[in-house]
């Protein structure tokens, strides 16, 4: 763990027992009053947190720690036609696609991927994708 995700954990427990302590002291009526009151302010600040959380999801893709004995495609957001030719290679149509808004959505990763072939994410294609298979080299 790094000293930070400690710290973190250590100041948690020491807020949950110091609230703890202060509802021990406020007695029973009183502690059931503070505890509804709090939990409104928690059940709102959750629902801030998770509104935040959806508007700011990032679009970008990432290929984190991937080591490919072939390629890595990560394909999002195109109007036209994608070809995946053998050997890894992409070709697009002879005018190239433009990005399209609001096709797709999410993130794309590939977190510690390793491949020994190819690896395509593929998301929001307005046109059609066609992956060609290697061709072999032996009769």
């Amino acid at each position: 763990m790094t000293k930070r995700v400690v710290l973190i954990l250590v100041g948690g427990v020491v807020a949950l027992g110091g609230l703890a302590a202060f509802l021990v002291l406020q007695g029973l009526d009183a502690a059931d009053k503070w505890s509804s009151v709090l939990s409104l302010f928690f059940t709102i600040a959750g629902c801030a947190l998770t509104l935040v959380g959806l508007l700011n999801r990032p679009s970008a893709q990432s290929a984190d720690q991937a080591v490919t004995g072939g390629s890595l495609h990560q394909i999002r957001n195109v109007t036209g036609d994608v070809v995946i030719g053998a050997g890894g290679a992409t070709s697009a149509p002879p005018t190239a696609p433009t990005p399209a808004e609001g096709q797709g959505g999410g993130t794309q990763t590939a977190h510690g991927a390793r491949t020994a072939g190819d690896l395509h994410q593929i998301d929001g294609v307005g046109g059609s994708v066609r992956i060609e298979p290697p061709t072999s080299s032996t009769p």
